[in-house]
């Protein structure tokens, strides 16, 4: 998984208390690069989402976005109250493809002027794909986050966009396990921050909703389910929980570290090693013997009902 955009703040927002967590989030490279540096040795497990599952997840977004992106227009009329064919898109990543900051950059200020056209009364397009957004956090390491939804959809009811997720989870009745929810909800709800202050940047007074557009795969095919509109008022709280930790975190590294890279203080950061580190990070062993023989040990219930008591002072 990455320590980057969303989900740095996805990672951080579950777990804010982790002062490894926010070295991994401020250093460059990969969560096996940081590995590698910290312990001295290559990470040798499997980590990571499986790759049927990406393959899955790209074929789910190459269908979407075939035949001038069809599908969503078709999906999403009802929510936009336009026909299909009178639904204008724009695809961003035709014009410019890639990952690395300048084609990033150059999306951002395309979205930043469809943004200023669509609250100025000109024409706009009702589907962005693949816009990009930022959060700023303050002078210093990491002094921003990139955000990249699949999709900012058009809301007539509330006069802006909503950021919508194109997720290949196979689903029933438009339901999905709670763990997969939850971890979508918080990237939504960055997203929703990040639109926010693109908002504010041009001076609109009624922020867009704690709302955001979730379109899961049909059980038997990869064209895109009903939309469901998700509700994220926790979400955008759990994320600015995030942001705050992140701010934090970083104050204190730099102080530590006093020009060294943040993987070199980390003898010196406090871990804050939980069930669900097992399976969302690549320090979790390592976190883990840095609480071994103590109450955290054991898992969250114990942890939080006997504290961090050492293990053999329970025992006797």
């Amino acid at each position: 998984m990455s320590v980057k955009g969303s989900t740095a703040l996805v990672r951080l927002a579950g777990n804010p208390a982790c002062e490894i967590l926010g070295a991994m989030v401020m250093q460059e490279g990969s969560e096996r690069r940081f590995y590698e540096q910290v312990v001295g040795q290559p990470y040798d497990r499997e980590f990571g989402e499986r790759q049927s599952s990406k393959r899955r997840g790209a074929q789910f977004e190459r269908n979407a976005y075939a035949g001038d992106t069809r599908l969503p227009r078709e999906t999403l009329s009802p929510l936009i109250d336009v026909a299909p064919d009178d639904i204008r898109v724009r695809n961003l990543i035709d014009e410019y493809p890639g990952t690395k900051d300048d084609a990033r950059i150059a999306r951002l200020n395309i979205t930043r002027k469809i943004l200023q056209t669509s609250i100025g009364g000109g024409t706009f397009p009702h589907l962005i794909i693949q816009p990009q957004l930022l959060i700023p956090t303050s002078p210093g390491p990491r002094p921003y986050f990139f955000f990249a939804p699949d999709l900012l959809i058009w809301s007539a009811r509330h006069g802006c966009y909503l950021p919508g997720d194109l997720k290949s989870f196979i689903v029933r009745e438009n339901e999905v396990s709670k763990g997969d929810l939850a971890r979508v909800r918080l990237q939504l709800g960055a997203q929703v921050l990040a639109l926010r202050h693109e908002y504010h940047r041009l001076g609109l007074m009624a922020l867009p909703p704690a709302q955001g557009v979730l379109m899961f795969s049909k059980p038997n095919s990869l064209s895109p389910h009903a939309p469901r509109i998700e509700d994220l008022g926790g979400a955008v709280e759990a994320v600015h929980i995030g942001i705050d930790a992140f701010l934090r975190h970083r104050q204190r590294i730099d102080a530590l570290r006093a020009g060294a890279a943040p993987h070199t203080v980390v003898a010196d950061l406090d871990p804050n090693f939980q069930d669900a580190c097992l399976a969302s990070c690549v320090m979790a062993q390592w976190c883990r013997d840095r609480v071994a023989g103590r109450a955290a040990d054991l898992g969250d219930v114990a942890s939080e009902v006997l504290e961090d008591l050492p293990l053999d002072h329970l025992i006797g």
